[in-house]
């Protein structure tokens, strides 16, 4: 994997990080957060719920001091001893409550006994033990207590707020007992006023209702002294949906955030990688032998850029000892070249002579005879093959020492491959395969290139000399256009492959190695390369690559 997607890949994976790791974190603490508001919302509603729990207890109060206060209380206390008791008194809990805003009255003497009932007329002159018993408690005081009531379906306790007040006339003691019902009205205003599900409990069931509250609640209590308890169940939708909706938002702006990482972890590491990339792509020319590369140190800064500095300046030294090497290397190659020349051209010169000398000597020996003149023929004959030997070996040495400049021009390489190839034909035993594979453009010089082929294919042809078998052409088209020429000969011995290109390197008797060094040069000076390997069958590969070109 490259670099730059690397780093692309850390910066996006350290931002996947940061949101695991920050979103959970800050849904839990909104959680809590939104918990926590809900609690004092809750808690603020149960001070509301107190305030009106106080309001009713003074409602009751100030309802009971002013019927104790008022004439029509005492005129009932000042008749309640008469028998039979005056209507007004029998019916006097009635008129003095629904004025007042009470549920509840009753008026009972000191015994116990019901005198008149607002709320359970038909208890007249009977006891009502549970009111009774509020007289005896704190004075003044709001109490909780149950009350009967008659319904439809007969007689039902009820929790209720109640007082009593005393009324004395002369020696007389009435109790006016009074209050109001925790009925389904006092829940539903309770409901409306907090929003919440009111349930008032008595006994374990519930006597009254009112609201609904969406699941998931939360519940509160409040007792009302030993008969009945106030429930409130709030509803925790709102908070419910509003932690989804953040988390929503949350989910949405980590996707944006990741989108973003991504685009900027692309961008920062391009930033980044651009620099080694280029210093990666210089590597690769030197190492394809183009010293002396430099690389522009744009958007580099800090390491990267003493790095570039550094580089360049290595650079520079290479080319520089490059450029001495090579002198050096062309220095003993000439030196090379001119021992073997001289090696060369030694030879045909021991032959010619003793040849030479020879004739001297049988010249002086007395006169010229036959045997003298035959002795001349085959010498001159010796003396005249070396002569020509000696020009062949000039002639290819001046060939490789001044080979013109190649003159480029655009061919595709098939093309220029094929018009030679139809001049050979199959001659004893040897067939020849050809395989051209179009498009291959290069820039070349046609008669040098087709030089090199040439070269090789008698080369080859000499290789399969005294043998049957093909010969194989080939172009290929990739990356760059290929040119290979295949025999199914012996096959070249690894001691000469390393050295084979050199000049005076020679498989052949009668060789000079020049021509496979001739070609190398060419194809190198197209900016190519010519290799050799073991062919599919054994015999010798030769491939020539050439760097393919866009059409002009």
């Amino acid at each position: 994997m490259r670099l730059r997607w690397t780093l692309a890949l850390a910066f996006v994976a350290l931002s996947v990080l940061q949101i695991a790791v920050v979103v959970p974190l800050a849904l839990r603490n909104l959680s809590s957060l939104l918990a926590g508001q809900q609690e004092a919302r809750v808690d603020q509603l149960m001070v509301t719920v107190d305030a009106e729990a106080q309001r009713l207890q003074g409602d009751v109060r100030r309802a009971m001091d002013e019927l104790a206060a008022s004439q029509a209380l005492e005129d009932v206390a000042r008749d309640a001893a008469r028998v039979p008791a005056p209507a007004h008194v029998t019916t006097a809990a009635t008129s003095l409550m629904t004025p007042r805003g009470l549920d509840v009255l009753a008026l009972v003497d000191d015994t116990g006994r019901t005198l008149s009932s607002g709320h359970l007329p038909a208890r007249l002159g009977e006891p009502d033990d549970p009111l009774f018993a509020v007289t005896k408690k704190a004075a003044r005081g709001v109490v909780g207590t149950r009350v009967e009531l008659s319904t439809p379906d007969g007689l039902v306790s009820a929790p209720a707020l109640v007082t009593a007040r005393a009324i004395d006339y002369g020696e007389r003691r009435v109790w006016a007992i009074g209050g109001v019902l925790l009925s389904e009205a006092r829940a539903k205003d309770l409901s409306r006023r907090t929003g919440a599900r009111v349930d008032i409990v008595t006994d374990g069931a519930t006597f009254a209702s009112a609201g609904e509250a969406a699941p998931p609640t939360l519940t509160r209590t409040v007792p009302v002294g030993e008969v009945a308890t106030i429930r409130l169940t709030f509803s925790q939708a709102d908070l419910v949906a509003t932690r989804a909706e953040v988390l929503r938002a949350f989910l949405g702006f980590a996707g944006v955030g990741l989108l973003l990482s991504i685009v900027l972890g692309f961008l920062v590491s391009r930033r980044i990688t651009r620099p080694v990339e280029a210093l990666t792509d210089a590597a690769q020319q030197i190492a394809g032998g183009t010293p002396g590369v430099k690389v522009e140190g744009q958007g580099a800064s800090g390491e990267l850029k003493g790095l570039i500095d550094t580089f360049n300046h290595m650079t520079g030294d290479l080319k520089d000892a490059t450029d001495k090497l090579v002198a050096s290397e062309r220095i003993a190659a000439w030196q090379e070249v001119a021992r073997r020349l001289a090696h060369e051209i030694k030879n045909p010169l021991t032959p010619i002579r003793m040849s030479l000398e020879t004739l001297l000597a049988a010249s002086q020996r007395g006169p010229l005879d036959d045997r003298f003149k035959n002795l001349f023929t085959e010498s001159a004959r010796a003396v005249l093959e070396e002569v020509d030997r000696l020009k062949r070996i000039v002639d290819e040495f001046s060939q490789f020492a001044r080979l013109p400049r190649p003159e480029l021009a655009q061919h595709d390489l098939a093309a220029v491959v094929q018009p030679v190839m139809a001049l050979y034909a199959a001659h004893d035993g040897v067939q020849f395969d050809v395989a051209l594979d179009p498009g291959g453009l290069v820039s070349i010089d046609r008669d040098q290139v087709t030089q090199v082929l040439v070269n090789l294919v008698k080369n080859a042809e000499e290789a399969m000399a005294g043998r049957s078998g093909a010969i194989h052409v080939r172009v290929k088209v990739g990356t760059e256009v290929l040119l290979e020429v295949e025999d199914e000969g012996p096959g070249i011995p690894a001691s000469l492959k390393d050295r084979l290109f050199e000049p005076y390197v020679t498989t052949k008797p009668q060789g000079t190695g020049l021509g496979l060094a001739i070609a190398l040069r060419i194809i190198q000076e197209h900016g190519g390369r010519l290799e050799v390997s073991d062919g599919r069958t054994g015999g010798a590969l030769f491939r020539v690559s050439l760097p393919r070109v866009s059409p002009r």
